[in-house]
């Protein structure tokens, strides 16, 4: 049984660039991941499912009722910006409900307020119960603001449970968790498929959390394929598949290159024999009707053959065309950073921090900033750069949103990427971007600083707004380092957020290579440990 239909389903970006076209999916209960590259249209896809985005054709189905209720909950990729009157209760969509029934019991409760508590009369225990379950904070009436990005997320993802759609899409829901935090989302999203009638779709770069689902469904050119089994298994197949493919193209070649040998044989077997016939006839050994007979025999035999040993050919290359084309050549990229100019030993941070202590940093040193959620990393990281609040410093704007930080207590320019890249100007192209912090520079220089970041040929032209997270991660990254002078130290609050897995590689290889100094909060081990970090600051 499929809870979730997809059909025929189409759609293009603003400026008509296709992104699907005839993709049809069909989902079941249980959980089932959705994997591909960074710019394959996961987001797109679910935005597409949850209703944000409309196809431009087809027809997308919930529940077997597309003109039913929203039996939706989305998680995106990036929250909105919480104001500061904004509550946990407010967060998790119980705000409303738990009012209701505080005037309902105290005898102030009218018709619209019975209405809105429905049948949950036990709204505020089963809301407790699950934060609990979280390892959040159970004061519905805590400011979100006062949350960390890791709590935040978590308590996003509670307030979808709690709304208990049919249907749960989750972009990227382990970002900014530490481990612990992960495995009680884990369970929680076990318990929400557990009762076998919801479906859960979720698109993450997290092994552990792909690997349980029952289902993989791969987005790939703008179509859908679903594998039987976890992320293992589907790596599993695609290398089979890959290596079966790859032998076969071998073959393919070697079956064409066979037809043409027997091709050239064919034509010079057919010249010799005609050759041959004019020989005799010069030498007056066979009358003139006889030979003419014989050189048209042999033209039209020659012909023959030729055109079998063609056909041969050709079916051959069509052989060789359809194992190609079978072959996946995903091609490994490589970002290259611009050579900041760092003088070894140079003193790029120095701070006597009340809960850090001395953070001495000197280039081209790496520096880890880790502890579990709520420890007050992304705080300390604000503190030691000099946080002055939301107000931006310098003036430059390249159409992402940044913080304000003031440079004089740092001791070499800087960038920095927080842990949410939120697009300013969603219209302005990744090219507007770079320029924008260098308006003199030429269109050229742009060019070729966009493509060193993988936005090559019409890439740089496409809009901030249509990216994906990996891909607003390479192009704010961009933009930062076409400063001038290029930035020395670079500050990254969980970059890995919202790449793919072959993303986290090309960017830890990029940042490996770093000749600057970096700061880095992150809670992925594996993708420090390939960075490179020399020291770690641990707040516990």
């Amino acid at each position: 049984m499929s809870f979730l239909v997809l059909s025929d389903v189409a759609y293009a970006f603003p400026d008509d660039t296709p992104l699907f076209d005839g993709l049809d999916l069909a989902v079941g209960p249980g959980l089932t991941s959705l994997v591909g590259r960074n710019g394959a249209g996961k987001s797109t896809l679910l935005r597409l499912i949850a209703g944000e985005r409309r196809p431009t054709h087809g027809s997308i189905t919930v529940d077997g009722d597309p003109a039913g209720p929203p039996t939706v909950g989305y998680l995106p990729q990036l929250l909105a910006d919480a104001p500061a009157e904004r509550t946990l209760a407010d967060e998790l969509g119980v705000g409303g409900r738990l009012e209701a029934l505080a005037r309902i019991e105290a005898g102030e409760g009218d018709d619209d307020d019975f209405e809105l508590v429905g049948d949950d009369w036990a709204v505020a225990e089963r809301t407790v119960a699950l934060l609990d379950d979280l390892g959040l904070p159970t004061e519905l009436d805590r400011p979100v603001v006062a949350l960390s990005g890791g709590e935040r997320t978590l308590a996003a993802v509670a307030g979808r449970l709690l709304g208990r759609p049919r249907v749960l899409l989750l972009d990227e829901p382990t970002n900014n968790l530490d481990g612990r935090a992960r495995e009680r989302l884990f369970a929680a999203i076990g318990g929400f498929v557990g009762g076998g009638d919801r479906v859960v779709l979720v698109v993450s770069h997290d092994l552990e959390l792909l690997d349980r689902a029952g289902r993989t469904v791969e987005l790939r050119a703008g179509r859908c394929r679903v594998f039987g089994g976890p992320y293992a298994h589907y790596r599993e197949v695609i290398e089979t598949e890959q290596a079966a493919a790859v032998q076969s193209l071998a073959g393919a070649r070697n079956d064409l290159r066979a037809e043409r040998r027997d091709r050239v044989e064919g034509v010079e077997k057919a010249s010799r024999r005609v050759a041959q016939g004019r020989r005799v006839q010069a030498a007056g050994g066979m009358p003139k009707i006889l030979m003419n007979a014989r050189r048209a025999s042999a033209q039209e035999s020659a012909g023959r053959l030729r055109a079998v040993h063609d056909q041969g050919v050709e079916q051959a290359r069509e052989r060789m065309r359809s194992a190609n084309a079978a072959v996946r050549r995903e091609e490994r990229l490589r970002v290259e950073l611009p050579d900041p100019g760092l003088p070894a030993g140079r003193v790029v941070l120095d701070v006597d921090d009340p809960v850090a202590g001395r953070v001495h940093l000197a280039g081209p040193a790496r520096v880890r900033l880790a502890g579990p959620n709520g420890s007050g990393k992304t705080t300390l990281l604000r503190r030691l750069l000099g946080a002055r609040g939301p107000d931006r410093a310098g003036g430059v704007d390249e159409g992402f949103v940044d913080e304000g930080f003031n440079d004089e207590v740092v001791h070499v320019p800087f960038a920095l990427l927080p842990q949410d890249l939120r697009v300013e100007h969603p219209e302005w192209s990744v090219i507007d971007a770079i320029r924008a912090v260098r308006p003199a520079a030429s269109a050229e220089e742009a060019h070729a600083h966009a493509a060193r970041l993988l936005f090559t040929g019409g890439a740089g032209f496409r809009r901030l707004g249509d990216l994906s997270g990996g891909e607003r991660l390479r192009a704010a990254l961009a933009a930062r380092l076409f400063a001038r002078p290029v930035p020395q130290l670079l500050v990254l609050d969980e970059p890995t957020n919202n790449l793919d897995l072959d993303g986290v590689e090309v960017l830890a290889d990029a940042l490996s290579q770093w000749r600057g100094a970096l700061l880095l909060i992150s809670h992925d081990d594996g993708f420090c440990d390939r960075v490179g970090v020399d020291d770690v600051i641990t707040l516990g």
